[in-house]
Protein backbone atom coordinates (compact mmCIF):
# COMPACT_ATOMS: atom_id res chain seq x y z
CA UNK A 1 0.00 0.00 0.00
CA UNK A 2 1.27 3.72 -0.90
CA UNK A 3 0.27 6.30 1.38
CA UNK A 4 0.95 9.96 0.61
CA UNK A 5 1.27 12.02 3.85
CA UNK A 6 2.14 16.19 3.99
CA UNK A 7 1.54 18.75 6.50
CA UNK A 8 0.85 22.51 6.95
CA UNK A 9 0.33 23.99 10.81
CA UNK A 10 -0.30 27.23 11.83
CA UNK A 11 -3.27 28.67 14.34
CA UNK A 12 -4.59 32.40 13.57
CA UNK A 13 -5.38 34.55 15.81
CA UNK A 14 -7.54 37.44 14.46
CA UNK A 15 -6.37 40.01 17.03
CA UNK A 16 -3.20 39.65 16.73
CA UNK A 17 -1.09 42.47 15.33
CA UNK A 18 1.60 40.31 14.07
CA UNK A 19 0.63 39.05 10.73
CA UNK A 20 1.63 35.28 9.82
CA UNK A 21 4.73 35.79 7.19
CA UNK A 22 8.07 33.58 6.06
CA UNK A 23 9.47 34.42 9.65
CA UNK A 24 7.27 32.34 10.79
CA UNK A 25 8.02 29.72 8.03
CA UNK A 26 11.63 30.06 7.46
CA UNK A 27 14.08 27.24 6.33
CA UNK A 28 13.72 25.27 9.47
CA UNK A 29 10.28 25.36 9.83
CA UNK A 30 9.65 23.46 5.99
CA UNK A 31 10.93 20.50 4.97
CA UNK A 32 10.61 18.44 1.86
CA UNK A 33 10.75 14.88 0.87
CA UNK A 34 12.50 12.13 2.92
CA UNK A 35 13.65 15.24 4.82
CA UNK A 36 10.01 15.40 6.35
CA UNK A 37 9.94 11.93 7.74
CA UNK A 38 13.75 12.26 9.03
CA UNK A 39 12.55 15.44 10.98
CA UNK A 40 10.08 13.53 12.51
CA UNK A 41 11.98 10.64 13.43
CA UNK A 42 12.31 9.90 16.88
CA UNK A 43 10.21 13.03 17.78
CA UNK A 44 6.34 12.68 20.12
CA UNK A 45 4.86 14.37 16.75
CA UNK A 46 1.78 13.72 15.02
CA UNK A 47 3.95 12.39 11.77
CA UNK A 48 6.10 10.06 13.85
CA UNK A 49 2.82 8.76 15.12
CA UNK A 50 1.53 7.82 11.28
CA UNK A 51 5.06 6.99 10.48
CA UNK A 52 5.35 3.84 12.92
CA UNK A 53 1.49 3.22 12.56
CA UNK A 54 2.32 2.71 8.57
CA UNK A 55 5.35 0.48 9.43
CA UNK A 56 3.68 -1.80 11.62
CA UNK A 57 1.34 -2.65 8.34
CA UNK A 58 4.66 -2.25 5.85
CA UNK A 59 2.70 0.74 4.05
CA UNK A 60 5.41 2.39 1.60
CA UNK A 61 5.23 6.45 2.62
CA UNK A 62 5.32 9.11 -0.08
CA UNK A 63 6.38 12.44 2.06
CA UNK A 64 5.29 15.34 0.28
CA UNK A 65 6.17 18.62 2.76
CA UNK A 66 5.69 20.05 6.18
CA UNK A 67 5.42 23.69 6.76
CA UNK A 68 4.70 24.25 10.48
CA UNK A 69 4.67 28.04 11.95
CA UNK A 70 7.30 28.59 14.27
CA UNK A 71 4.22 30.03 16.31
CA UNK A 72 0.71 31.49 16.41
CA UNK A 73 0.16 34.85 14.87
CA UNK A 74 -2.45 36.89 13.03
CA UNK A 75 -3.82 35.06 9.78
CA UNK A 76 -1.13 34.48 6.86
CA UNK A 77 -0.29 37.08 4.37
CA UNK A 78 -1.78 35.32 0.67
CA UNK A 79 1.55 35.07 -0.56
CA UNK A 80 2.86 32.91 1.77
CA UNK A 81 -0.06 30.77 2.42
CA UNK A 82 -0.63 30.04 -1.67
CA UNK A 83 2.80 29.32 -2.28
CA UNK A 84 3.17 27.06 0.93
CA UNK A 85 -0.12 25.30 -0.31
CA UNK A 86 0.69 24.94 -3.86
CA UNK A 87 3.85 23.61 -3.34
CA UNK A 88 2.38 20.93 -1.31
CA UNK A 89 -0.15 20.64 -3.82
CA UNK A 90 2.30 20.01 -6.47
CA UNK A 91 3.82 17.65 -4.48
CA UNK A 92 0.89 15.39 -4.28
CA UNK A 93 0.19 16.03 -7.86
CA UNK A 94 3.71 14.13 -8.50
CA UNK A 95 3.31 11.45 -6.19
CA UNK A 96 -0.05 10.29 -8.11
CA UNK A 97 2.49 9.31 -11.05
CA UNK A 98 1.70 6.38 -9.42
CA UNK A 99 -1.04 5.26 -7.57
CA UNK A 100 -1.54 6.37 -4.26
CA UNK A 101 -4.00 4.19 -1.66
CA UNK A 102 -4.71 7.39 0.73
CA UNK A 103 -3.42 10.72 1.65
CA UNK A 104 -2.70 11.99 5.65
CA UNK A 105 -2.71 15.52 5.72
CA UNK A 106 -1.38 16.44 9.12
CA UNK A 107 -3.18 19.92 9.60
CA UNK A 108 -3.99 22.26 12.61
CA UNK A 109 -7.39 22.94 11.63
CA UNK A 110 -7.30 26.66 13.11
CA UNK A 111 -5.65 28.71 10.17
CA UNK A 112 -6.64 31.11 8.12
CA UNK A 113 -4.65 33.27 5.37
CA UNK A 114 -5.79 36.64 3.57
CA UNK A 115 -8.55 35.95 1.75
CA UNK A 116 -8.99 32.58 3.36
CA UNK A 117 -11.07 32.36 6.34
CA UNK A 118 -11.04 28.48 6.32
CA UNK A 119 -7.84 27.86 5.18
CA UNK A 120 -7.61 24.21 6.23
CA UNK A 121 -11.13 23.56 4.54
CA UNK A 122 -9.34 25.19 1.51
CA UNK A 123 -6.19 23.23 0.89
CA UNK A 124 -8.54 20.00 1.90
CA UNK A 125 -10.77 20.84 -0.42
CA UNK A 126 -7.74 21.39 -3.25
CA UNK A 127 -6.41 18.21 -2.24
CA UNK A 128 -9.81 15.97 -3.00
CA UNK A 129 -9.91 18.22 -5.85
CA UNK A 130 -6.36 16.53 -7.12
CA UNK A 131 -7.33 12.84 -6.27
CA UNK A 132 -10.67 12.34 -6.57
CA UNK A 133 -13.58 11.07 -5.11
CA UNK A 134 -12.81 7.74 -4.40
CA UNK A 135 -9.25 8.11 -2.52
CA UNK A 136 -9.33 8.35 0.93
CA UNK A 137 -8.21 11.07 2.55
CA UNK A 138 -7.78 11.92 6.30
CA UNK A 139 -6.54 14.74 8.26
CA UNK A 140 -5.02 15.12 12.16
CA UNK A 141 -6.13 17.98 13.42
CA UNK A 142 -5.65 19.98 16.57
CA UNK A 143 -8.06 19.97 19.79
CA UNK A 144 -8.47 23.96 18.99
CA UNK A 145 -9.71 23.69 15.53
CA UNK A 146 -12.38 25.17 14.26
CA UNK A 147 -14.29 22.75 12.24
CA UNK A 148 -15.97 24.13 9.39
CA UNK A 149 -18.82 22.01 6.61
CA UNK A 150 -15.33 22.46 4.25
CA UNK A 151 -13.44 20.38 6.10
CA UNK A 152 -16.12 17.88 6.69
CA UNK A 153 -17.13 17.58 3.03
CA UNK A 154 -13.43 17.11 2.07
CA UNK A 155 -12.38 14.84 4.17
CA UNK A 156 -13.10 11.09 4.94
CA UNK A 157 -11.85 11.65 8.52
CA UNK A 158 -10.78 13.94 11.09
CA UNK A 159 -9.13 13.28 14.04
CA UNK A 160 -8.39 15.78 16.70
CA UNK A 161 -6.18 15.52 20.08
CA UNK A 162 -7.80 13.98 22.94
CA UNK A 163 -5.40 15.93 25.20
CA UNK A 164 -4.96 19.68 26.30
CA UNK A 165 -2.48 20.38 27.40
CA UNK A 166 -1.60 18.61 24.47
CA UNK A 167 0.29 15.45 24.92
CA UNK A 168 -0.89 13.27 22.35
CA UNK A 169 0.29 14.06 19.02
CA UNK A 170 1.92 11.09 18.05
CA UNK A 171 -0.82 8.93 19.42
CA UNK A 172 -3.17 11.29 17.36
CA UNK A 173 -0.81 10.99 14.13
CA UNK A 174 -1.20 7.10 14.32
CA UNK A 175 -5.08 7.22 14.97
CA UNK A 176 -5.50 9.12 11.61
CA UNK A 177 -3.31 6.72 10.04
CA UNK A 178 -5.03 3.70 10.91
CA UNK A 179 -8.25 4.92 10.11
CA UNK A 180 -6.73 5.78 6.86
CA UNK A 181 -5.65 2.17 6.30
CA UNK A 182 -8.79 0.35 7.16
CA UNK A 183 -10.56 3.23 4.55
CA UNK A 184 -7.76 2.84 2.22
CA UNK A 185 -8.00 -1.37 2.51
CA UNK A 186 -11.88 -1.46 2.59
CA UNK A 187 -12.13 -2.34 6.03
CA UNK A 188 -14.61 0.55 6.95
CA UNK A 189 -16.32 3.37 4.69
CA UNK A 190 -16.42 6.08 6.97
CA UNK A 191 -18.31 9.17 7.34
CA UNK A 192 -18.70 12.28 9.25
CA UNK A 193 -20.94 13.62 11.46
CA UNK A 194 -20.69 17.21 13.49
CA UNK A 195 -22.65 18.85 16.00
CA UNK A 196 -21.73 22.63 15.79
CA UNK A 197 -22.18 24.82 18.68
CA UNK A 198 -22.47 28.55 18.90
CA UNK A 199 -20.22 29.16 21.56
CA UNK A 200 -16.57 30.36 21.86
CA UNK A 201 -14.99 29.49 25.21
CA UNK A 202 -11.46 30.95 26.68
CA UNK A 203 -8.38 28.28 26.84
CA UNK A 204 -7.50 28.32 30.20
CA UNK A 205 -10.66 25.84 31.17
CA UNK A 206 -10.75 23.49 28.29
CA UNK A 207 -7.86 21.26 29.98
CA UNK A 208 -8.69 17.65 29.20
CA UNK A 209 -7.47 16.35 32.26
CA UNK A 210 -10.14 17.85 34.73
CA UNK A 211 -13.59 19.40 34.45
CA UNK A 212 -16.14 19.27 31.38
CA UNK A 213 -13.97 18.51 28.54
CA UNK A 214 -12.57 15.87 30.56
CA UNK A 215 -15.87 14.15 31.51
CA UNK A 216 -16.96 14.59 27.77
CA UNK A 217 -14.01 12.93 26.58
CA UNK A 218 -15.26 10.13 29.28
CA UNK A 219 -18.70 9.73 27.74
CA UNK A 220 -17.23 9.44 24.28
CA UNK A 221 -15.19 6.85 25.35
CA UNK A 222 -17.94 4.81 25.80
CA UNK A 223 -19.86 5.41 22.68
CA UNK A 224 -16.69 4.21 20.65
CA UNK A 225 -17.36 0.66 22.11
CA UNK A 226 -20.17 1.05 19.84
CA UNK A 227 -19.77 -1.33 16.56
CA UNK A 228 -19.10 1.24 13.91
CA UNK A 229 -18.26 4.08 15.22
CA UNK A 230 -14.69 4.76 15.27
CA UNK A 231 -13.71 7.90 16.00
CA UNK A 232 -14.93 10.69 18.41
CA UNK A 233 -13.17 14.31 18.73
CA UNK A 234 -13.65 17.13 21.09
CA UNK A 235 -12.97 20.37 19.45
CA UNK A 236 -13.30 23.82 22.07
CA UNK A 237 -11.81 25.52 19.19
CA UNK A 238 -9.13 28.51 19.28
CA UNK A 239 -11.28 31.30 20.79
CA UNK A 240 -9.95 33.94 18.61
CA UNK A 241 -10.91 33.61 15.14
CA UNK A 242 -13.68 36.01 13.99
CA UNK A 243 -14.68 33.84 11.16
CA UNK A 244 -18.08 33.19 9.69
CA UNK A 245 -18.03 29.57 10.63
CA UNK A 246 -16.99 29.84 14.34
CA UNK A 247 -18.07 27.45 16.86
CA UNK A 248 -16.96 24.95 19.59
CA UNK A 249 -17.67 21.63 17.67
CA UNK A 250 -18.12 17.77 18.43
CA UNK A 251 -17.17 15.31 15.67
CA UNK A 252 -17.71 11.28 15.39
CA UNK A 253 -16.12 9.55 12.11
CA UNK A 254 -17.99 5.94 11.67
CA UNK A 255 -18.89 3.68 9.29
CA UNK A 256 -21.85 4.54 6.79
CA UNK A 257 -23.96 2.50 8.16
CA UNK A 258 -24.29 4.13 11.67
CA UNK A 259 -24.20 7.60 10.06
CA UNK A 260 -27.62 8.58 12.13
CA UNK A 261 -26.52 6.84 15.29
CA UNK A 262 -23.11 9.30 14.78
CA UNK A 263 -25.37 12.09 14.56
CA UNK A 264 -27.19 11.46 17.58
CA UNK A 265 -24.17 11.04 19.69
CA UNK A 266 -22.49 14.18 18.30
CA UNK A 267 -26.03 16.02 19.27
CA UNK A 268 -25.93 14.21 22.79
CA UNK A 269 -22.87 15.27 23.49
CA UNK A 270 -23.10 19.14 22.38
CA UNK A 271 -26.04 18.83 24.57
CA UNK A 272 -24.15 18.05 27.92
CA UNK A 273 -21.38 20.40 26.78
CA UNK A 274 -23.88 23.45 26.37
CA UNK A 275 -25.72 22.23 29.69
CA UNK A 276 -22.58 22.62 31.82
CA UNK A 277 -21.09 25.82 29.27
CA UNK A 278 -20.50 28.09 32.15
CA UNK A 279 -17.78 26.13 33.87
CA UNK A 280 -15.38 27.54 30.94
CA UNK A 281 -15.79 30.58 32.98
CA UNK A 282 -12.33 31.89 34.44
CA UNK A 283 -10.90 33.57 37.58
CA UNK A 284 -8.33 35.59 37.10
CA UNK A 285 -5.56 36.49 40.14
CA UNK A 286 -4.73 40.51 40.25
CA UNK A 287 -1.46 40.78 38.96
CA UNK A 288 0.37 42.92 41.30
CA UNK A 289 -1.38 41.73 44.63
CA UNK A 290 -0.70 37.71 43.10
CA UNK A 291 3.22 39.10 42.72
CA UNK A 292 3.14 40.43 46.10
CA UNK A 293 1.54 37.23 47.64
CA UNK A 294 3.98 35.05 45.67
CA UNK A 295 7.40 36.65 47.30
CA UNK A 296 6.69 36.52 50.98
CA UNK A 297 5.72 32.79 50.25
CA UNK A 298 7.84 29.94 51.77
CA UNK A 299 6.64 27.68 49.14
CA UNK A 300 8.46 27.96 45.20
CA UNK A 301 7.74 28.59 42.58
CA UNK A 302 4.92 30.10 42.14
CA UNK A 303 4.27 29.78 38.15
CA UNK A 304 2.17 32.83 37.06
CA UNK A 305 0.79 32.25 33.56
CA UNK A 306 0.25 35.86 31.48
CA UNK A 307 -1.99 33.79 29.31
CA UNK A 308 -2.95 37.01 27.64
CA UNK A 309 0.41 37.63 25.65
CA UNK A 310 0.55 33.73 24.73
CA UNK A 311 2.24 33.11 21.44
CA UNK A 312 1.20 29.69 21.74
CA UNK A 313 -2.45 31.51 21.32
CA UNK A 314 -1.07 34.20 18.43
CA UNK A 315 -0.27 37.02 20.90
CA UNK A 316 3.10 38.74 20.16
CA UNK A 317 5.17 37.94 23.53
CA UNK A 318 6.37 41.22 23.86
CA UNK A 319 4.30 42.82 27.00
CA UNK A 320 5.68 45.01 29.67
CA UNK A 321 2.85 44.50 32.14
CA UNK A 322 4.42 41.51 34.35
CA UNK A 323 7.80 42.47 33.70
CA UNK A 324 7.31 45.64 35.28
CA UNK A 325 5.22 44.37 37.87
CA UNK A 326 8.34 41.80 38.55
CA UNK A 327 10.67 45.08 39.01
CA UNK A 328 8.49 47.30 40.51
CA UNK A 329 7.80 44.59 43.29
CA UNK A 330 11.88 44.91 43.66
CA UNK A 331 11.69 41.49 44.44
CA UNK A 332 14.81 39.78 46.88
CA UNK A 333 14.32 36.40 45.52
CA UNK A 334 14.76 35.38 41.52
CA UNK A 335 11.94 36.07 38.99
CA UNK A 336 12.31 34.71 36.13
CA UNK A 337 10.03 35.71 32.94
CA UNK A 338 10.72 36.86 29.61
CA UNK A 339 9.83 38.57 26.44
CA UNK A 340 10.48 39.00 22.83
CA UNK A 341 12.37 41.88 21.31
CA UNK A 342 14.49 41.99 18.03
CA UNK A 343 15.71 45.45 18.43
CA UNK A 344 16.54 44.75 22.39
CA UNK A 345 18.26 41.42 21.93
CA UNK A 346 20.70 43.78 19.24
CA UNK A 347 21.51 46.03 21.61
CA UNK A 348 22.37 43.98 24.57
CA UNK A 349 24.24 41.29 22.36
CA UNK A 350 26.87 44.64 20.62
CA UNK A 351 26.90 45.51 24.74
CA UNK A 352 28.16 42.05 25.54
CA UNK A 353 28.11 39.90 28.13
CA UNK A 354 29.45 40.75 31.68
CA UNK A 355 28.64 44.30 31.20
CA UNK A 356 25.88 46.48 32.11
CA UNK A 357 23.14 47.86 29.83
CA UNK A 358 20.07 50.03 29.50
CA UNK A 359 17.87 49.37 26.72
CA UNK A 360 14.15 50.08 26.01
CA UNK A 361 11.88 46.51 26.25
CA UNK A 362 8.61 45.50 24.73
CA UNK A 363 6.10 46.28 22.55
CA UNK A 364 7.37 46.05 19.64
CA UNK A 365 4.76 44.83 17.44
CA UNK A 366 2.68 47.97 17.54
CA UNK A 367 -0.07 46.93 20.19
CA UNK A 368 -1.91 49.68 21.86
CA UNK A 369 -2.27 47.81 25.18
CA UNK A 370 1.20 48.31 26.82
CA UNK A 371 3.92 50.44 26.09
CA UNK A 372 7.84 49.92 26.19
CA UNK A 373 9.82 50.23 29.43
CA UNK A 374 13.37 51.03 30.01
CA UNK A 375 15.20 48.43 32.22
CA UNK A 376 18.43 48.71 33.15
CA UNK A 377 20.59 45.39 33.91
CA UNK A 378 23.65 43.23 33.74
CA UNK A 379 24.05 41.06 30.62
CA UNK A 380 24.24 37.27 31.89
CA UNK A 381 24.30 35.35 28.55
CA UNK A 382 24.09 35.11 25.14
CA UNK A 383 22.82 32.14 22.84
CA UNK A 384 21.35 31.29 19.66
CA UNK A 385 18.28 30.24 20.92
CA UNK A 386 17.60 26.86 19.93
CA UNK A 387 16.38 24.35 23.05
CA UNK A 388 15.06 20.95 22.50
CA UNK A 389 11.19 20.40 23.79
CA UNK A 390 12.03 17.71 26.80
CA UNK A 391 8.23 17.62 28.00
CA UNK A 392 5.41 15.74 26.45
CA UNK A 393 3.73 16.26 22.98
CA UNK A 394 6.16 18.44 20.98
CA UNK A 395 9.38 15.91 22.60
CA UNK A 396 12.24 16.08 20.87
CA UNK A 397 11.22 19.03 18.30
CA UNK A 398 13.77 22.21 18.32
CA UNK A 399 12.38 25.13 19.37
CA UNK A 400 13.60 28.17 17.63
CA UNK A 401 13.22 31.22 18.96
CA UNK A 402 16.51 33.55 17.23
CA UNK A 403 19.32 35.45 19.22
CA UNK A 404 18.63 35.36 22.79
CA UNK A 405 19.91 37.01 25.74
CA UNK A 406 19.52 37.06 29.92
CA UNK A 407 19.46 40.11 31.33
CA UNK A 408 19.78 40.40 34.94
CA UNK A 409 17.64 43.49 36.73
CA UNK A 410 18.31 43.11 40.10
CA UNK A 411 16.88 39.45 40.91
CA UNK A 412 14.12 39.74 38.33
CA UNK A 413 15.75 37.79 35.06
CA UNK A 414 14.76 38.24 31.47
CA UNK A 415 15.21 36.21 28.89
CA UNK A 416 14.66 38.57 25.80
CA UNK A 417 13.85 36.47 22.40
CA UNK A 418 14.30 37.70 18.93
CA UNK A 419 11.42 35.35 17.77
CA UNK A 420 8.36 34.08 19.93
CA UNK A 421 8.14 30.48 20.83
CA UNK A 422 5.93 27.96 22.54
CA UNK A 423 6.38 28.45 26.59
CA UNK A 424 5.05 24.37 27.28
CA UNK A 425 8.66 23.54 28.53
CA UNK A 426 10.40 24.62 31.18
CA UNK A 427 13.61 24.19 28.93
CA UNK A 428 12.56 27.99 27.78
CA UNK A 429 14.19 29.12 31.03
CA UNK A 430 16.93 25.83 31.28
CA UNK A 431 18.33 26.04 27.78
CA UNK A 432 20.11 29.73 29.48
CA UNK A 433 20.96 28.14 32.49
CA UNK A 434 18.20 29.48 34.89
CA UNK A 435 16.33 26.76 36.59
CA UNK A 436 12.97 27.31 37.02
CA UNK A 437 12.71 25.17 40.44
CA UNK A 438 15.24 27.69 41.85
CA UNK A 439 12.69 30.29 41.64
CA UNK A 440 10.28 32.08 43.66
CA UNK A 441 8.17 33.59 40.77
CA UNK A 442 8.47 32.30 36.80
CA UNK A 443 6.26 33.92 34.32
CA UNK A 444 4.46 31.60 31.45
CA UNK A 445 2.86 32.82 28.93
CA UNK A 446 0.42 30.30 27.99
CA UNK A 447 -3.19 29.58 28.95
CA UNK A 448 -3.10 25.70 29.88
CA UNK A 449 -0.10 23.79 27.76
CA UNK A 450 2.59 24.93 30.15
CA UNK A 451 1.14 22.84 32.77
CA UNK A 452 1.72 19.62 31.94
CA UNK A 453 5.45 20.02 32.55
CA UNK A 454 5.23 22.61 34.89
CA UNK A 455 2.37 21.35 37.40
CA UNK A 456 4.47 18.58 38.90
CA UNK A 457 6.73 20.67 40.56
CA UNK A 458 5.11 24.39 41.17
CA UNK A 459 4.12 25.62 44.33
CA UNK A 460 0.97 27.43 43.32
CA UNK A 461 -0.39 27.91 39.27
CA UNK A 462 -2.35 31.28 38.79
CA UNK A 463 -3.50 32.67 35.57
CA UNK A 464 -3.28 36.19 35.62
CA UNK A 465 -5.08 39.30 35.07
CA UNK A 466 -3.12 41.04 32.13
CA UNK A 467 -3.90 43.20 29.28
CA UNK A 468 -3.02 41.11 25.43
CA UNK A 469 -4.87 40.23 22.44
CA UNK A 470 -5.16 36.72 23.81
CA UNK A 471 -7.07 37.51 27.38
CA UNK A 472 -9.95 35.06 28.13
CA UNK A 473 -12.14 38.43 28.28
CA UNK A 474 -13.59 37.58 25.14
CA UNK A 475 -16.50 39.58 25.36
CA UNK A 476 -13.84 42.76 25.16
CA UNK A 477 -12.23 41.83 21.94
CA UNK A 478 -14.10 43.34 19.04
CA UNK A 479 -15.68 40.25 17.29
CA UNK A 480 -17.17 41.53 13.46
CA UNK A 481 -17.64 38.14 11.69
CA UNK A 482 -18.63 35.65 13.88
CA UNK A 483 -22.20 33.94 13.11
CA UNK A 484 -24.82 35.73 15.48
CA UNK A 485 -26.17 34.61 18.35
CA UNK A 486 -22.75 33.05 20.00
CA UNK A 487 -22.66 32.38 23.73
CA UNK A 488 -21.04 34.18 25.58
CA UNK A 489 -21.86 37.32 23.56
CA UNK A 490 -25.44 36.57 23.23
CA UNK A 491 -28.70 34.93 25.61
CA UNK A 492 -29.04 31.72 24.36
CA UNK A 493 -31.19 28.97 25.45
CA UNK A 494 -31.06 26.16 22.65
CA UNK A 495 -27.77 25.65 20.78
CA UNK A 496 -29.76 23.64 18.36
CA UNK A 497 -32.07 26.97 17.62
CA UNK A 498 -29.24 29.04 17.09
CA UNK A 499 -27.81 27.19 15.00
CA UNK A 500 -30.98 26.04 12.91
Amino acid sequence: MRIAIGSFVQESQFFSPVKGSWQHFGPEQIVRGQAMLDAASGTRSEVAGAMDAAAQRAVWLVPLLRAMSSSSSGPIAREVYESIRDELLARLREALAEPVDGVLMVMHGAMSAEGYNDATGDVLQRARQIIGPLTPLVATLDLHANITRSMCEAADGLVGYLTFPHVDLYETGARGMQLLLDTASGKVKPTIAMAKLPMIIPAENAQTTQGIIHDLLQTAQAHLKTPGIRDISIFPMQPWMDTPEAGCAVVVVAEEAQRAHATHIAAQLADIWWRRRREHQVELAPTKQTIAEALVSERKPWVLADSADAPSSGAPGDSTVTLQALLDAQPAKDCYTNIVDPQAVAALIEAGVGNEATVSLGACSGTTLYRPITVTGRIRLISDGAFVHKGEGLRGATMRRGRTVVLQAGRVHVVVMERACLQWDPELYRSVGLEPTDAQIVIVKSPAGFRAAYSPFAAEIRVLDAPGVCTPNLTALPYARIPRPMWPFDPIDDWRIARA
